[in-house]
């Protein structure tokens, strides 16, 4: 809906400004005992900073931080009630928001997308208008860019109760095809790299196709996998174990897969299920801990042997993997936090009750059979990590501020979104702006603003997801 001139007013005002050297004038309790040894500005080398080229502007309360209100998917696969964080961190910062006890909370949605748009809230009055509204308000301004229109990217919580479907986002020239000929079906004419940060140390997905020589030793092994995708197309799996020349065979093999009968996939389940049951505990290898784990979520989907070619990786805290467009991935379960190309595009094909669009999967998809590479992100100072991905659409920060102290965000050429993961503290922009930061609290920042970390007696977390200005 449209925001009344008046809220827009009140949303965008104009008013004095600061610069660096502006102090807030502050006698809250912590701020008294903040550290004298105040941390310097945060995250990028001098090298990356070479790189920058930044035209940085001053704060006033036109481009000030901004406080959002972001919206809660409630999807068959979240956690349930306040066993989620999304659920909690919704609470946290929504006077409206009640948890239901028995109800899934999958995602939190931090910017402009329109199936989750966040709010920005004005703090006086309450009123409010879509983030996107604000953003296109003044392009320049919030956007570093009069020629821009939108956020490059965006930003979600996930907590994760049972696994996602088997998937793959499309890239941009597949993306705009799809929505040309499917627009009730593929929404966005974008494409959808994506990456994830480990929230909890119980992080599982499946990604991308196991080395030919894995998928061939699990031929051998699980008969009833060999049988699914059919005798001849097995043997050339077999054949090509020490080859390059692997895509059109693992093509073959993934849509035999995919588009086995219903009988022949529930014989064989069958048959499976009851091979794996038999086995003592011990004796169940990984990939037959998860087998029987989807069966009881996804029971009588060809899903369920999935495992048996496409890599299973196990995250801890902090670990973070990148998803490439055309890679087949599916999470498992874990709390994660993921940003993305600006997009929703989804093309399923397994463990889903939603659409599986099997021919389109199969065609698009790299088969490329590598091992996912994961990270701990690159330390870029005392407080900051960053999670950098080789494309420009997203990055994401994470920033860890000691107790009593300050930590000035570098000013960068991008919008950001920062939402509060644990501490609490305050996001201050000189004489302008203080907004209040405690768990699940989230807010926008324009474009070159510069904000400072004041955290409390718990010291704070916050992660800040922006376009990749450090290589791009």
């Amino acid at each position: 809906m449209t925001p009344k001139p008046n809220m827009m007013m009140m949303l965008i005002p104009s008013s004095k400004s600061f610069t660096e050297e502006d102090v807030v004038e502050d006698t809250s309790p912590f701020t008294a005992e903040i550290s004298k040894r105040s941390i310097s500005s945060n995250a990028l080398s001098s090298m990356l900073a070479a790189r920058e080229n930044l035209n940085v502007v001053e704060v006033t309360q036109t481009n000030a931080l901004r406080k959002l209100d972001c919206a809660a998917q409630q999807y068959a696969w979240g956690r349930i009630g306040s066993n989620s964080s999304v659920a909690r961190m919704k609470a946290a910062n929504s006077t409206n928001f009640i948890i239901e006890e028995d109800s899934p909370y999958a995602e939190l949605w931090v910017g402009t997308h329109p199936n989750g748009m966040s709010q920005v809230i004005d703090c006086d009055t309450g009123e409010s208008c879509s983030l996107k509204e604000y953003v296109q308000s003044d392009p320049l301004l919030h956007l570093g860019n009069s020629k821009a229109t939108d956020l490059t990217f965006l930003f979600k919580v996930l907590s994760i109760n049972k696994v996602l479907s088997i998937q793959a986002h499309p890239d941009k020239e597949l993306a705009e095809r799809l929505h040309a000929e499917q627009p009730k079906i593929y929404k966005d004419a974008n494409h959808k790299p994506e990456m994830a940060v480990a929230l909890t140390d119980d992080f599982e997905a499946m990604c991308g196709f196991r080395p030919i020589a894995a998928i061939s030793a699990n031929l051998r092994k699980y008969p009833e996998f060999r049988t699914l995708i059919g005798e001849e197309i097995a043997a050339s799996l077999c054949r090509l174990e020490n080859s390059e020349a692997t895509r059109e065979v693992l093509s073959d093999m993934f849509y035999s897969f995919n588009m086995a009968s219903k009988e022949l996939v529930d014989s064989q389940l069958e048959s499976l299920m009851k091979c794996l049951h038999a086995k003592k505990t011990e004796d169940l290898s990984r990939d037959d801990k998860l087998m029987l784990k989807l069966a009881g979520q996804f029971p009588g989907d060809s899903g369920i042997m999935a495992p048996l070619m496409l890599n299973h990786v196990m995250l801890t805290k902090g670990q973070s993997f990148y998803i490439g467009a055309n890679e087949p991935h599916a999470y498992i379960s874990g709390e994660i936090l993921e940003c993305m190309a600006c997009s929703d595009n989804v093309v399923r094909a397994g463990l889903t009750p939603k659409l599986k669009d099997v021919d389109t999967l199969v065609s698009m998809l790299t088969y490329k059979t590598v091992i996912p590479n994961i990270t701990s992100g690159k330390k870029m100072d005392e407080c900051t990590t960053l999670y950098a991905p080789p494309v420009a659409d997203f990055a994401i920060e994470v920033i860890e501020v000691e107790p009593y102290s300050e930590y000035t965000l570098k000013d960068v050429k991008s919008p950001s979104v920062l939402l509060t993961l644990s501490g609490s503290g305050k996001l201050v922009q000189g004489n302008v702006q203080s907004l209040p930061a405690a768990y699940g609290s989230a807010a926008f920042a324009s474009a070159n603003t510069r904000t400072k970390v004041v955290s409390g007696p718990e010291g704070i977390r916050i992660v800040r997801a922006l376009s990749n200005v450090h290589f791009f």
